[in-house]
């Protein structure tokens, strides 16, 4: 799990020099501020995401957000920790969503409140093997936040757990929302960043 020696200061898509910002954070910038993503999507860490979503091994999923946790403490200190939501019909498919289990722990150990604050309204399509334009296509109008959440999320620095960020398409969306929300900031953390094809 070599961690890559460049990478966007924004979005930490690995990059093959040293620029501080790749082409597409400085084209369209995020809504989100930063993110801590340490690892590369490769071998062995995408075999253990796998095994922990797909087959249920969630003693690697323990493993996996010990990781994590490593490098989350470095960051500058949230108000609260959001797992990015999975749609009831996925959930109740693959029985948890990883989003969460990765991030109770963290929150726990950092002693911030988790908090289940958005909601995954549209089922949709995977977004697996989707391009950077077809994700943010299938996401559209696919996510909401919780009435009850919002007055919480006001003024907040919130920060979004993911498992792995890819085109950052969900990452993107749910960070705009946030901040339309009141949100005064949002980071994405997360294990494993995909290169950009």
């Amino acid at each position: 799990m070599d961690q890559y020696p460049w990478r966007c200061t924004q979005c930490s898509i690995p990059l093959p020099g040293d620029a501080s910002l790749c082409g597409h954070c400085v084209r369209q910038s995020p809504a989100f501020t930063t993110c801590v993503i340490p690892y590369s999507y490769s071998h062995p860490l995408d075999f253990l995401i796998h095994q922990f979503k797909y087959r249920r091994q969630l003693a690697s999923g323990k493993q996996l957000a010990r990781l994590l946790l490593q490098h989350c403490r470095q960051a500058e200190r949230p108000d609260m920790v959001v797992p990015v939501p999975m749609h009831w019909r996925k959930r109740w498919q693959r029985g948890f969503n990883q989003s969460e289990l990765l991030a109770a722990p963290i929150a726990r150990s950092l002693g911030l409140p988790l908090v289940n604050a958005l909601r995954r309204q549209q089922h949709g399509h995977s977004q697996k093997g989707l391009s950077r334009r077809e994700r943010l296509g299938n996401l559209r109008r696919a996510f909401s936040i919780a009435a009850k959440y919002r007055p919480l999320v006001h003024g907040a620095h919130v920060v979004l757990v993911d498992d792995v960020v890819t085109t950052t398409a969900t990452a993107r969306c749910l960070s705009d929302l946030l901040i339309k929300a009141g949100a005064a900031r949002v980071d994405i953390w997360a294990l494993a960043r995909t290169p950009d094809r």
